[in-house]
């Protein structure tokens, strides 16, 4: 029986790993964002997803606008699970691209993804909100905008 028990385990673990999840903490592995500095050209790569890119951008599309429009939104989020908002950001804009629970076409040539997301308080193991965020990708493939809320409704 013990042995039944310790491969339901392991088997466990590889689904969680095959989605990115730590076997030790069941939490989501973020990619590293690179920076953007004050002089860094708009064009920089922040973070590449499989069908959209994140560059620094200004305060209209890209890092510094999610960063000055939405960051207080994922702060508030990211603060759920004791972790930093671009972590938070990056799951929900990862999960919305590859696994999108909705799509939605909209004018001049963007799309709106949208995947819903759990986030968990890990000190108690509960589920503490759903959100489902919204990311707009331009068709050149940069990425205008990620935000919690909206579902691309």
């Amino acid at each position: 029986m013990m042995n039944v028990h310790k491969s339901m385990a392991i088997a466990i673990l590889a689904v969680l790993a095959t989605f990115g999840f730590s076997a030790s903490t069941a939490e989501a592995t973020p990619q590293v964002w690179g920076a953007c500095g004050t002089s860094s050209p708009e064009d920089k790569v922040v973070a590449k997803y499989g069908k959209a890119r994140l560059l620094c951008g200004n305060d209209k599309w890209g890092f510094r606008h999610i960063q000055e429009g939405h960051g207080t939104e994922w702060e508030q989020l990211a603060a759920i699970e004791n972790r930093n908002w671009r972590d938070i950001a990056d799951m929900a804009i990862s999960k919305s691209l590859d696994n999108p629970d909705r799509t939605v076409n909209q004018a001049g040539g963007r799309t709106c993804y949208s995947g819903q997301i759990y986030l968990v308080n890990f000190a108690t193991g509960a589920i503490a909100t759903t959100i489902y965020p919204s990311i707009i990708v331009l068709s050149d493939g940069r990425i205008i905008t990620a935000f919690p809320g909206g579902g691309c409704a």
